[in-house]
């Protein structure tokens, strides 16, 4: 592992403690605060795994970018999923976290990108580490988002 992929993936980890401490502070008894919480959402597994594969996909987006920068154009289509993958989970966790109607119908569409930039990832699971770490996170939001 370079220093580069070592700061990516502690920067990544950073960021997911970071969003579970925050959803493990919302758990607390706040008396004065009447707004549901993600962690007592009927979505938040869903959302977690959404985060997550979001987080995964930006980091991946990073490599695939420096990457594209030095000329390696084997991950243009790589680059692609993944910025669909972000928008996809992103709007997915808003529209869960608000108990939108909607909430499904995104799900099943969040499916189809993440298991689609899954199998673009699985291409260079092998050469790229980053690759490998977006491509189980798909499959795991996968899992989740079928639940929904």
């Amino acid at each position: 592992m370079n220093r580069k992929e070592l700061l990516q993936k502690a920067g990544m980890a950073v960021a997911v403690s970071g969003i579970l401490s925050t959803l493990s502070a919302e758990d607390h008894d706040h008396s004065t605060m009447s707004m549901p919480t993600a962690g007592k959402s009927k979505y938040s597994k869903a959302m977690m795994a959404a985060l997550h594969c979001q987080l995964a996909a930006e980091v991946c987006l990073s490599h695939c970018l420096t990457e594209l920068g030095k000329g390696d154009k084997s991950l243009a289509a790589c680059a692609t999923s993944t910025r669909e993958v972000i928008s996809l989970c992103d709007s997915f966790v808003k529209l869960a976290s608000q108990s939108s109607t909607y909430t499904k119908k995104l799900a099943n569409l969040c499916v189809e990108v993440c298991e689609a930039c899954a199998k673009e990832c699985d291409k260079h699971a092998n050469h790229h580490t980053v690759c490998k770490e977006c491509r189980d996170s798909c499959l795991a939001c996968v899992k989740e988002l079928k639940k929904v």
